[in-house]
């Protein structure tokens, strides 16, 4: 149903911040949409996150927009990870930022189901997100090779997974049963499944 997918997407969302809340160094900002669920971003995100609007009509907009005003504020590099991804390994995150930190301009972890599970830029290079066929298997393709049309010193990271489907929910419970991460989602996914 909508709101049990609302409800587990919410578990998600709680799981990623506890994960990525142990990473030091960085600043943890949430961009949220549709715009009247601000109320429902605060409630989800612990006090050390900062929350902002996505802007956009579709996702590559939104992405555009986002790097397009961290980057004016003075950041300067940014990763940006989905949150349909709870077990995400954290290294990969680490691993973006340090391939940053070693001259790359852009990092993408490519999805399993032909998208990316993370973006992150160490300079306003999001032009390349112009043009991309959004929510199809041919993202992650086509950002490559823009990337390389642009010249961008870029790197890829190992290949993940997102939760789009029955199937990618099933791996989804079977990574994280028994293990001390995505403890709301583990708890969610199980009703779920005793519902089916």
């Amino acid at each position: 149903t909508p709101k049990g997918a609302a409800g587990l997407y919410e578990c998600f969302i709680q799981d990623i911040f506890s994960r990525i809340s142990v990473l030091n160094g960085i600043d943890i900002i949430a961009a949220y949409t549709p715009q009247n669920l601000i109320s429902r971003a605060r409630r989800l995100a612990p006090s050390r996150v900062i929350i902002i609007p996505q802007k956009g009509k579709d996702l590559g907009e939104r992405l555009q927009n986002i790097f397009y005003q961290l980057f004016s504020i003075g950041y300067k590099k940014i990763a940006i990870i989905g949150t349909d991804s709870p077990d995400l390994p954290i290294e990969y995150i680490e691993k973006s930022f340090s391939l940053l930190n070693g001259k790359k301009e852009l990092v993408l972890g490519p999805a399993e189901d032909g998208g990316y599970y993370l973006i992150a830029m160490s300079r306003n290079c999001n032009k390349i997100l112009k043009g991309i066929p959004w929510s199809t298997n041919m993202v992650f393709e086509k950002t490559i090779k823009k990337a390389e049309k642009a010249d961008l010193t870029s790197a890829i990271l190992p290949r993940w997974y997102d939760v789009d489907d029955i199937e990618s929910l099933k791996t989804l419970r079977k990574n994280i049963k028994n293990t001390p991460y995505a403890i709301q989602t583990s708890k969610a996914i199980e009703h779920v499944f005793k519902n089916l």
